[in-house]
């Protein structure tokens, strides 16, 4: 399934997004590492996310996070939008972890055992926002279409929704079927805070030359190996 979103109008709705702190409310949610859901064994899962913050009390950012995922490797690259720079990769194999930072110039390497991914798939994802339709923790406010698909609005609930302030609000857009994640946007009231992520590729692909998970070369990056 490729995703494109055109709705940025549509999706500009608002919140604070906060999986673990929804969490705290209800026990029952899917769990990070479940099986379930799980890359699909011989495939790639590759998305692309826009993040883009704003607002009185905010440190303003407009990023692009790109990802591809098996179920032992993975490479996430995250490009500042306005410059078109890399800002940050990292690349997981079972045997080693390289972290580059442009803020520090340093690809830091580690060498593991068992190397930890600390995404969680696309397919997680879906499974709690449906558990928080089911549970009462979202409501289902609208409907929408995204890419000619019908799609659910819907909002945080106060008092089964929690985050760090209680006059935080989130607002998501999912596919009604699956609910796959399209969009979501996090306010705080008065402008002071605003955080939109908008899905723009969701898709499974079967490994290939064109599919690396090699980290790219940074010039002038100093490299620093650490133990375990």
């Amino acid at each position: 399934m490729n995703i494109k979103t055109p709705l940025l109008a549509t999706i500009a709705l608002a919140l604070v997004a906060a999986t673990p702190a929804a969490a705290q409310v209800n026990h029952n949610l899917p769990m990070p590492g479940d099986p379930a859901y799980a890359v699909p064994a011989g495939k790639v899962e590759h998305s692309v996310t826009v993040t883009k913050v704003s607002g009185s009390k905010a440190v303003p950012s407009h990023a692009r996070h790109e990802l591809w995922m098996t179920r032992k490797r993975a490479r996430a690259v995250t490009t500042n939008v306005e410059t078109g720079k890399v800002t940050f990769e990292m690349v997981i194999t079972p045997s080693e972890t390289r972290t580059y930072s442009a803020q520090t110039r340093h690809v830091t390497v580690q060498k593991t055992r068992h190397a930890s991914i600390p995404y969680n798939s696309w397919l997680f994802e879906a499974a709690v926002q449906k558990a928080y339709v089911e549970q009462g923790i979202t409501k289902v406010t609208g409907q929408t279409t995204v890419s000619g698909k019908r799609a659910l609005i819907v909002e945080s609930v106060p008092g089964r929704w929690t985050s760090d302030r209680s006059d935080a609000k989130t607002v998501a857009i999912v596919d009604a079927t699956s609910y796959a994640l399209y969009a979501r946007t996090s306010t705080l009231p008065g402008g002071e805070f605003t955080q939109t992520e908008t899905t723009e590729v969701q898709e499974f692909l079967s490994p290939s030359p064109r599919v690396s998970f090699a980290m790219a070369k940074h010039q002038g990056a100093k490299v620093r190996r650490i133990s375990r």
